[in-house]
């Protein structure tokens, strides 16, 4: 699968070079929302599987914080009977150190976004571009793609929804170059 193209007027495609990916939705997660966020994955060149809806693991839930641990829900659905997999959640998650994350991935497999603060201040068009950055981002964690200092870059580090919002949904010429470096 080719990382990214040119179209006639030289703008690029926002292609994800993943070939086939199952989305696990975390129990309460609403599904229409799930669907979408597929759609959108599919018309970036993702081939994508919906399960059904898994249990949030309780264990996995710090009540001192009041959120669950992220690193345990990464674990939860990394091996899901695709090499990628995409875990969501609507509940508010935390990893190491970390006040929150908005997701958490492992290279070469699982990622996990939650939508928990996506939604703050957002209507549907806002929040649904927000969860596709994200998705998108964490996707490139799983591909092995680090953190990227460009702040228009989908994987530039979001530290805040104003960080989240400042980028596109795209990989920018520096990561593509990553990705089809890994690719060839």
């Amino acid at each position: 699968m080719s990382v990214i193209g040119e179209t006639a007027s030289g703008s690029l495609h926002r292609v994800v070079p993943i070939d086939a990916l199952v989305i696990v939705p975390f129990g309460g997660f609403p599904i229409p929302v799930a669907q979408a966020l597929a759609a959108e994955l599919a018309a970036r060149g993702v081939t994508t599987r919906l399960d059904a809806p898994v249990p949030l693991p309780q264990a996995s839930y710090s009540r001192t914080r009041g959120q669950y641990r992220a690193e345990s829900l990464l674990t939860l659905v990394s091996g899901r009977g695709a090499r990628h997999v995409l875990a969501l959640t609507e509940r508010d998650l935390f990893a190491g150190d970390l006040n929150f994350v908005f997701g958490i991935a492992s290279p070469g497999g699982a990622c996990v976004v939650s939508t928990a603060r996506l939604a703050a201040g957002a209507d549907d068009t806002l929040f649904r571009a927000r969860l596709v950055k994200e998705a998108v981002h964490e996707l490139g964690h799983t591909l092995g793609l680090a953190h990227c200092p460009e702040p228009s870059c989908v994987m530039y580090f979001s530290n805040t929804l104003t960080d989240t919002d400042r980028k596109s949904d795209a990989y920018c010429q520096r990561c593509v170059a990553r990705l089809q470096a890994r690719h060839r």
